[in-house]
């Protein structure tokens, strides 16, 4: 047999008992995820720990839920969204995301029942009332009705949860943020990441201003990042919200 084909061989039959080439393909797929900006960071500088839990806060039809898969394959997601047909595609997302635990709930500040108000473009509903000001920027976000929904507080349901760190949160609530951070002290103080919307025009009824969720996410031990995903007035451009990120801060923050 010549030598090349010998070598060939012998390379062939190494590769069927030692799977080398799955081992360096999967190599080089694990070394792209690790080069791969963090969706969930405003900041190159600041290296944060790839999270084993996300807590999705306003799961909608699962988005965030799939860049999280995108992002951190290995990670646990719990989305909870109150919305009945939002709900059945996050079910639908779980037959192929087992990792995926979706409830059909809205968190806030205690539980019970609460009215809430269903948006024609259902990302923009929520538990507070829709102001003028929200559909003269966007006029296909107007109110089609209000329903009765189930609300928990997330430290009440956290017992349910298999919780490991590190854990990033998502609270993508519609000026609701302060209810359900009132309802979450013990669990979001767990987290190392948040990413909170925030509005910084009157878009909903009650809505905290950014100084207000700044403190509330500083009594809970995190600092400040910054924003990422702005939001502006399609007419003037005025920036109306933009996801804040908030984190505490560990070894791989501190020395990269």
């Amino acid at each position: 047999m010549p030598i090349r084909k010998h070598i060939r061989s012998t390379l062939m039959g190494l590769d069927h008992r030692l799977k080398l080439r799955s081992w360096l393909a999967n190599g080089d797929q694990e070394l792209a995820q690790s080069k791969a900006p963090d969706p969930f960071s405003s900041s190159t500088e600041i290296k944060h720990p790839k999270p084993r839990t996300v807590i999705d806060i306003g799961g909608n039809n699962g988005q965030f839920a799939e860049e999280v898969f995108r992002a951190f394959p290995d990670a646990t997601v719990y989305s909870f969204e109150p919305i009945p047909e939002c709900f059945e595609r996050l079910e639908l997302l779980r037959q192929t995301q087992p990792s995926l635990h979706a409830y059909q709930i809205a968190l806030s500040s205690e539980k019970g029942e609460a009215e809430f108000y269903l948006s024609q473009f259902r990302d923009s509903s929520s538990l507070q009332e829709m102001l003028p000001s929200h559909v003269e920027a966007w006029p296909h976000t107007g109110v089609e009705t209000s329903i009765k929904v189930k609300v928990d507080r997330l430290d009440s349901v956290a017992s349910e949860l298999k919780l490991e760190a590190p854990m990033l949160a998502k609270l993508d609530v519609q000026g609701h943020e302060m209810g359900v951070i009132e309802g979450g002290r013990e669990t979001l103080s767990r987290c190392q990441r948040i990413m909170v919307e925030c509005n910084f025009a009157p878009l909903y009824k009650g809505q905290p201003t950014f100084i207000e969720l700044y403190d509330a996410m500083h009594s809970l031990g995190f600092l400040f990042e910054g924003f990422i995903a702005a939001l502006r007035h399609p007419r003037t451009q005025e920036q109306l919200s933009a996801d804040a990120i908030f984190f505490k801060p560990g070894d791989e923050q501190l020395h990269g």
